[in-house]
């Protein structure tokens, strides 16, 4: 599998190079669409929606988080991913303490954990894996965030489109 990756990465800048006409946009969207179908393939025997679903599944963020308070190493965004899914990374997070949820493309809560990192206030490691329940290949949207102290609103959130398999 692993060699399978660069083999992607050159199928992706080739159809980057050949498709480049100086339109930003689509030059944009054509490594991520490429990418995203590579990954489906090889999860599924069959053709599937599911880029197209990674492209709206993550709604719009209510506060985006910044490298210094929020960074998600794994998974990635695309990732197709078997339950449970291993979330690690970094985060600055009140007592060190905050969310994982993982929402379908309606919005629903599929999962929803606590998890600790290392040191609270200050960029710190976690790791958690996370389990699910889905009975089909699901498009989803993993978010790891605060809570807000004043309000209990989701805050500093990270998002992340993801495929989940049964």
């Amino acid at each position: 599998m692993k060699a399978f990756v660069p083999l992607l990465t050159v199928a992706a800048l080739a159809v980057l190079v050949a498709c480049g006409d100086g339109d930003e946009a689509a030059t944009t969207a054509s490594p991520t669409r490429t990418t995203l179908t590579s990954r489906t393939a090889t999860a599924s025997a069959e053709p599937s929606e599911t880029p197209d679903a990674l492209d709206s599944v993550c709604r719009d963020n209510p506060d985006p988080a910044s490298d210094d308070v929020n960074q998600v190493d794994i998974p990635n965004a695309g990732d197709v991913v078997a339950s449970p899914v291993t979330v690690q990374g970094r985060v600055a997070a009140f007592e060190a303490t905050f969310r994982i949820t993982i929402f379908d493309a309606a919005g629903n809560a599929i999962a929803d954990e606590t998890a600790m990192s290392s040191e609270g206030q200050t960029l710190a490691p976690f790791q958690k894996d996370v389990a699910f329940s889905v009975t089909q290949e699901t498009p989803a949207c993993l978010w790891v965030y605060e809570s807000s102290a004043r309000d209990g609103s989701p805050i500093h959130v990270r998002q992340i489109p993801l495929v989940l398999l049964p």
